[in-house]
């Protein structure tokens, strides 16, 4: 069966701090740059755990950090385990009509 799951980067709580003010385009292209990579660091992990063959789907890169993937479970059991990902299934809408 196909699931859609989400993958975010898991972040270590820190104390909070303002952040300097910057540029919007410069704040934007950080934000598309760090979700190109994101979604990079996922696909290598996906194949270095030979993982590609259960997955059907992968979203592209947008300007945040998060990944969508229609894959088997077993893909998203082996993401919840990996210490660098927070990944869960994202909630399905039954429409009955």
């Amino acid at each position: 069966m196909w699931i859609e799951a989400i993958v975010m980067p898991r972040e270590e709580r820190a104390p909070y701090r303002p952040a300097p003010r910057r540029d919007r385009r410069a704040l934007h292209q950080a934000g598309c740059d760090e979700s190109l990579q994101f979604r990079t660091d996922v696909l290598n992990y996906l194949q270095r755990h030979q993982l590609m063959n259960s997955v059907k789907w992968v979203s592209e890169p947008g300007c945040l950090p998060l990944v969508t993937l229609l894959c088997q479970q077993q893909v998203l059991e082996h993401l919840r385990k990996a210490p660098q990902f927070e990944a869960g299934r994202s909630a399905g809408l039954e429409l009955n009509a």
